[in-house]
C-alpha cells in the first residue's frame, strides 16, 4: 500500500514538473490586421495559470476602437461590438481561451481574440 502512494505521489510530481505553465502577471497581445486592416487586442492577466482578467479592444483600420458609432453602421456591426464583453466575461469565467464559445455572427472577433490572446500568453512563457 505504501509503495502504491508513493509511486503515485512519484507520478503526479513528475506530471507537475512536465507542464510548462505561465508565470504569473499582465501580458499585451494583438492580432493580425484583417483584409480590412481591423484588429484586435487584449490586456490579461494570469494567475496560476487560469487568466483572471481581460480587457479586449476591437479595432478599425485607422487605429479608432469600435464603438457606438461603429456598430450603428450595420447589424453585423453592432452584434461584432455586443459580443466584445461577452467574450471577456467568457475568457475571466473559464480562465482558458480553448473554452470560449464563438459568438454568432462575431466570428471575425472570435478569431481575433484567440490570436491576441495566444499572443499575450506567449510573453507569459
Amino acid at each position: 500500500m505504501k509503495r502504491k502512494i508513493i509511486l503515485l505521489v512519484s507520478a503526479m510530481l513528475l506530471l507537475a514538473g512536465c507542464s510548462s505553465g505561465y508565470k504569473d502577471g499582465t501580458y499585451e497581445g494583438k492580432s493580425t490586421p484583417d483584409e480590412d486592416g481591423e484588429y484586435s487586442a487584449v490586456k490579461i492577466t494570469v494567475k496560476d495559470n487560469l487568466i483572471t482578467a481581460c480587457e479586449f479592444k476591437t479595432y478599425e483600420s485607422n487605429g479608432e476602437v469600435k464603438g457606438e458609432e461603429y456598430a450603428k453602421s450595420a447589424e453585423e456591426a453592432a452584434v461584432a461590438v455586443a459580443s466584445v464583453p461577452e467574450y471577456e466575461k467568457q475568457l475571466v469565467k473559464y480562465g482558458d481561451i480553448s473554452s470560449v464559445d464563438a459568438i454568432s455572427g462575431a466570428t471575425e472577433n472570435y478569431n481575433q481574440l484567440n490570436e491576441a490572446v495566444y499572443d499575450a500568453l506567449g510573453k507569459a512563457k
